[in-house]
């Protein structure tokens, strides 16, 4: 069976910045890189597989100032190209940043579109930090919300929890550095995880029936030095403050992929399925691959996907 045709779509200035972060990285020939946004200049810095200006008529080539209702003005009107990019993806990863014109607007707008192509979208979004006011946050609510109803399923990584992640003292730059590195070490693995054939196959179907819950999502990578780490690795990446642990216990599915030598044995893959269900008490739908590598090729490695959390994300994102 041909791998499944993936694109990552960075949206408005922290898509765009997200996916600049993976541009020397290796990913899998099946993924498609595209940048969107209405501001020419900063599009055109960005180096991917394609780039999509948004509505160069209205908003001439611009950023939209904040502006969500000309940043979805600004998709409608480039509707023809975007559909002609869409027509052969069999998934669409959205990286966007609420709160803003493009990110917000255009987000919203692009779901719509992906949704009515049947295209499943999975959506990674930073959120505001809480001293960027109301305005923000509440539109960040609200496009969750509407991402929500197209049936996305919504990564949420507010700013605010970059400082628990790495430090007060940290520069902002090393901070937003820190965010970009944990998303690209979750894309690495989602796309390796969906490109090839593993030992316990977690194939696109898998992928599918997980980010279809209706809810928001939590995702998450981490790396070991040997396997007898995985079991710490998993608590570590459960502890991370960008996965939002307080949601952990409400989500309704969830996948957990392994990437280990042949050496790796039943019991280190039991014992990792018993961690996992007991973090996630209110699951129905609990899946575990796993993929052999020759010895010594790669460090043992942990993909966490999990979704079906409370709609309700007002209160959960703690941003208004």
């Amino acid at each position: 069976m041909s791998a499944a045709s993936i694109i990552i779509l960075g949206v408005g200035g922290r898509g765009c910045s997200a996916l600049q972060h993976l541009q020397q990285q290796g990913l899998p020939d099946n993924i498609h890189r595209i940048a969107v946004s209405t501001d020419k200049r900063a599009l055109n810095s960005v180096h991917c597989d394609s780039r999509i200006l948004l509505g160069e008529a209205i908003a001439n080539g611009k950023s939209c100032g904040g502006n969500a209702e000309l940043a979805a003005a600004a998709v409608r009107e480039t509707e023809p190209a975007l559909r002609h990019a869409f027509s052969s993806a069999d998934v669409l990863i959205m990286l966007t940043g609420l709160g803003g014109g493009n990110g917000s607007g255009a987000a919203t707008e692009l779901a719509k579109l992906a949704a009515e192509l049947k295209v499943p979208v999975l959506v990674f979004a930073t959120l505001p930090f809480n001293f960027e006011g109301q305005r923000r946050a509440q539109l960040a609510v609200n496009s969750i919300q509407i991402l929500q109803q197209c049936g996305a399923a919504v990564v949420a990584m507010p700013n605010d929890q970059l400082q628990s992640a790495v430090g007060a003292s940290a520069r902002l730059e090393l901070a937003l550095d820190a965010s970009n590195t944990f998303l690209l070490g979750i894309l690495q693995q989602l796309t390796a995880m969906l490109s090839d054939t593993g030992l316990i196959n977690m194939d696109f179907n898998d992928f599918l029936s997980v980010i279809k819950q209706p809810g928001l999502a939590l995702a998450g990578a981490v790396e070991a030095a040997m396997e007898s780490e995985l079991p710490a690795a998993l608590q570590q990446l459960l502890l991370n403050p960008l996965l939002q642990r307080q949601q952990l216990s409400q989500a309704s599915a969830a996948l957990l992929h392994i990437v280990a030598s042949e050496s790796f044995s039943l019991q280190q893959f039991e014992a990792l399925g018993l961690q996992l269900a007991a973090e996630f008490p209110n699951v129905s739908l609990l899946l575990q691959g796993l993929t052999l590598l020759p010895d010594q090729a790669s460090k043992p490695k942990l993909l966490l996907l999990a979704s079906g959390i409370d709609t309700d994300c007002r209160a959960k994102l703690h941003c208004v």
